[in-house]
């Protein structure tokens, strides 16, 4: 379909899923990880604000369950919409990261899809390092 964006991505760490979850269940550090969101602030409800790394801002819900080792975000406005859900599975030695983008363009960036599929793909690859090196280095809550 015109706009649409499917891609998934997949990481291994030495850290438990436990201590994955502990770095991404927290709404606030999502930045940290993720480069392409500048900042996210709390709205109504359960619904947050993200200003984007480019120029944009959106509306998304954000919802981690430890039980499934899940962790999604709704994207409801902006550029896109949507969803992007990031599983955890213990595996041998470790956790592996497992990030699925499922979105939908806005008709203003349809045009720059093929770049942003890349985009997305690079950005979701840097972005599980960074998970990795945080669940390996920081200290436990």
């Amino acid at each position: 379909m015109v706009g649409e964006i499917k891609i998934q991505v997949a990481g291994k760490s030495s850290a438990s899923p436990d201590r994955i979850m502990d770095q991404i269940s927290d709404w606030q550090r999502l930045p940290e990880f993720w480069h392409g969101m500048r900042s996210i602030t709390r709205s109504d409800g359960s619904m947050l604000l993200v200003r984007f790394a480019f120029p944009g801002n959106g509306k998304m819900s954000y919802l981690c369950d430890r039980k499934s080792l899940t962790c999604t975000e709704n994207y409801h406005s902006g550029p896109f919409s949507g969803f992007k859900k990031t599983e955890l599975r213990c595996i041998e030695g470790g956790t592996e990261i497992r990030v699925r983008w499922e979105i939908k363009l806005s008709l203003s960036m349809v045009l720059l899809k093929g770049f942003l599929a890349r985009h997305f793909t690079e950005g979701t690859e840097s972005a599980i390092r960074r998970i990795c090196e945080s669940a390996r280095f920081r200290s436990a809550p």
